[in-house]
C-alpha cells in the first residue's frame, strides 16, 4: 500500500485546512496516510467553535475517518508551544517528535504541504 503524508501547518480557519483533510481522506481509501498536524495546523482538531465565525467545521469529515486507512498525529512541540494537551482535541490524536515526522516523511512515497 502505498505511503503519503500529509503535512497542515495552516490555522483551521482557512479553506486550505478543509481540503487538506477531505483530499486526505479520499486518498485513505488506496492508501495509508500519516496525517500530521504542525504549527498552527494543531488547532484544527481542538474544541473550537467554526459557527461563531459562521464557518464551516471539520466534524462531518472527521466522522468518516475510522473507515479509511488514515492516521493522525500532532507535532508535540507545536502543541505544547500553545498550550494545548491531549484532552484539548476532539479525536483521538497521536503525539509525535519532530524526529519521528522526519522519518514518516523519508518512508513516504508522497508528501502534500497545506
Amino acid at each position: 500500500m502505498r505511503k503519503v503524508v500529509f503535512l497542515l501547518k495552516g490555522d483551521p480557519f482557512s479553506w486550505k485546512a478543509h481540503e487538506a483533510l477531505r483530499v486526505g481522506l479520499a486518498i485513505g481509501i488506496n492508501s495509508e496516510v500519516n496525517f500530521i498536524f504542525i504549527k498552527d495546523g494543531v488547532y484544527s482538531l481542538t474544541r473550537w467553535h467554526p459557527e461563531k465565525l459562521e464557518i464551516q467545521g471539520f466534524e462531518k469529515l472527521l466522522e468518516n475517518i475510522d473507515y479509511v486507512n488514515v492516521k493522525l498525529f500532532v507535532e508535540d512541540t507545536s502543541a505544547e508551544e500553545r498550550g494545548l494537551k491531549e484532552s484539548d482535541f476532539v479525536k483521538e490524536v497521536n503525539f509525535i517528535s519532530s524526529e519521528e515526522i522526519k522519518e514518516l516523511i523519508k518512508d513516504a512515497e508522497a508528501v502534500f504541504v497545506w
